[in-house]
């Protein structure tokens, strides 16, 4: 079994690649990057005889097509945007594929691709991280407890790792300035950016947090996977002071994309940003610590009728630290890891259909929960209200 792992040099890929590395599943993992010598130097620590480096640059279709050549699974570990023409890439060579998100818009788009992948035979996997990815995860195993499925709220949050963006920046400026998506009462609503602002209190240290309605795939296809669902909604929690950071930038008008000429030159500030950010060392602060709760509220037996309908909620938490002894911050893990546990999954054959899909509608949550815990990936359930 081959797989190529595009990014695989990047944080989260790093995590990913380190995963995939001890999964013997695989015979052949292939680390691919638009940059050789930071992909060959990876693949070199890594060790193992069957890991090796591959430039791939995304924007260029035929080096795409060169690189999913006969490959079995393609992990997308890259930014959201590329996410359509790699997935392309993998029709075109009859590759499996998954990635970490498309930030609603795009995964819309994706979904699109459904009947192409379905034709093939194969699977393409939507959002295989930590939000959106194992938060599908419990949402689903949540609702195989219920006859009927009404609420799912997702909150995510994080304490410590240091100062800057825990990660991608242009992902980051993404979420806090693209209008959300909140599902409410049977209908999709649109809402501003930091709207929704919420205290609410995650597992420890991360601790008391405030977030707010940021636009994610969750609302893409959680709100259409269980018939008769009301509401669906999804916050985070940044540090207060990246928050701060990214709402004076917003006043100073620098995540605009209107362009403006300089010196001869169009340019538009939020492209001068996403450049400039791009170029910054990432923070390595180990001290990092990432959270999530998923509330999944129903009816428990659908023979009961009206005012006797017996209702329940439950309730489903992770913690994750840093990964001290491979260096690799706690956001980075949780994202990577679930994207190699996914590809292993799919490379077993344990995926319940083809086509272009989402966590909750591609695996039984139950094995996913067990896979994900033997990465020290735990999610538990922490309440059940009745």
């Amino acid at each position: 079994m081959k797989i190529l792992a595009i990014g695989g040099c990047g944080a989260m890929g790093k995590a990913a690649t380190r995963a995939l590395a001890e999964m013997p599943i695989f015979d052949e993992l292939i680390i691919g990057d638009i940059n050789l010598d930071a992909a060959q130097a990876w693949s070199k620590k890594l060790g193992a005889q069957r890991v090796r480096a591959l430039r791939v640059d995304v924007t260029d279709t035929a080096s795409l097509l060169a690189a999913t050549k006969d490959v079995d699974i393609v992990a997308n570990l890259t930014l959201y945007e590329f996410n359509l023409p790699i997935m392309h890439a993998c029709l075109e060579n009859h590759c499996h594929y998954l990635d970490l998100g498309g930030l609603y818009h795009v995964t819309q788009k994706q979904l699109a691709l459904h009947e192409k992948f379905k034709a093939l035979d194969r699977l393409a996997l939507l959002g295989m991280g930590a939000s959106p990815g194992m938060t599908n995860v419990a949402a689903a195993m949540g609702a195989k407890q219920l006859a009927q499925v009404t609420d799912i709220h997702i909150r995510t949050g994080t304490k410590g790792g240091g100062k800057g963006f825990g990660y991608s920046a242009k992902t980051v400026l993404d979420e806090c300035t693209m209008n959300a998506f909140v599902f409410e009462n049977g209908k999709m609503q649109e809402v501003p950016p930091l709207s929704g602002r919420e205290h609410y209190h995650l597992p420890e240290p991360v601790g008391a947090v405030e977030g707010f309605y940021s636009i994610h795939s969750e609302l893409a296809t959680l709100s259409y996977q269980y018939p008769g669902i009301q509401n669906v909604s999804f916050r985070v929690a940044f540090s207060s002071r990246l928050v701060h950071m990214v709402e004076t930038l917003i006043d100073l008008k620098l995540t605009s994309p209107e362009k403006f000429s300089y010196q001869g030159i169009e340019l538009a500030p939020r492209e001068f940003l996403d450049a400039h950010l791009m170029q910054l060392p990432k923070p390595e602060d180990l001290s990092e610590y990432k959270a999530f709760r998923v509330e999944v509220s129903g009816v428990k037996d659908e023979k009961r009728k009206t005012q006797n309908v017996m209702r329940e909620t439950l309730v489903y938490e992770i913690l994750v630290p840093s990964k001290a002894e491979w260096g690799i911050k706690a956001g980075a893990y949780w994202t990577g890891v679930p994207a190699a546990v996914a590809a292993e999954l799919i490379a077993e054959g344990k995926y319940l259909t083809t086509g272009t899909l989402a966590p909750e509608a591609a695996f039984e949550p139950e094995l996913t929960f067990s896979k994900l815990a033997e990465h020290d990936l735990k999610i538990m359930l922490m309440k059940l209200k009745t």
